[in-house]
């Protein structure tokens, strides 16, 4: 399927292109399905993502959250730790945790990273070893969050991801028109 070349997408009306058989996917997941089009019905455009999280989790009777972060999102981190202990179990986790070391792992090691590796799998299983009943991800490097999305159990969201260079908000490079029409090259590498 090419739907990103469909201009009318008449699937959004009921009538789809290709007729699918989607129902029994969602056996045994019918309350998560049920909450999260709430959440969108009832606040579509009038709360941003950190509140969506949190009716969510409040709608779903979460009661244990976990925050997988970078350790260069800390601050970050902190302010949503702090908004979401408030009213709920917090279990954070940052990339970082155990210690691992890049040339154990066999790692290139670059003067402008540190010399610890991220460690996604291990995250997941600390959020797991918790009891977390859902997870937000907050900025994880592109495949350290694809690992931690295979390793963890329990449901995940992001919150946020990682873009150095567009503070975070992806979204500029399909938006402006500028940073558009540079995409596709291959970037030229960092010298070390």
């Amino acid at each position: 399927m090419k739907c990103h070349e469909c201009a009318d997408k008449p699937c959004r009306n009921g009538n789809p292109c290709v007729a699918k058989d989607s129902r029994s996917l969602y056996e045994g997941e019918e309350q998560t399905l049920q909450v999260a089009a709430e959440v969108e019905a009832l606040f579509y455009g009038e709360i941003c993502r950190l509140e969506e999280i949190m009716e969510y989790a409040r709608r779903m009777e979460y009661r244990k959250l976990g925050l997988a972060f970078c350790v260069g999102l800390s601050d970050e981190a902190k302010v949503v730790g702090d908004i979401l202990s408030k009213e709920f179990e917090l279990h954070s986790v940052c990339c970082k945790v155990g210690g691992l070391g890049k040339e154990e792992m066999g790692h290139p090691l670059r003067v402008w990273l540190g010399p610890t590796s991220c460690n996604p799998a291990e995250q997941a299983r600390v959020l797991d070893e918790e009891g977390c009943e859902l997870t937000i991800v907050l900025g994880l490097c592109v495949g350290h969050d694809s690992l931690f999305y295979r390793h963890i159990k329990a449901p995940v969201t992001t919150l946020a991801v990682k873009d150095r260079k567009l503070g975070h908000n992806p979204m500029a490079a399909v938006y402006c028109q500028y940073i558009r029409k540079r995409l596709g090259g291959r970037p030229k590498e960092r010298e070390f």
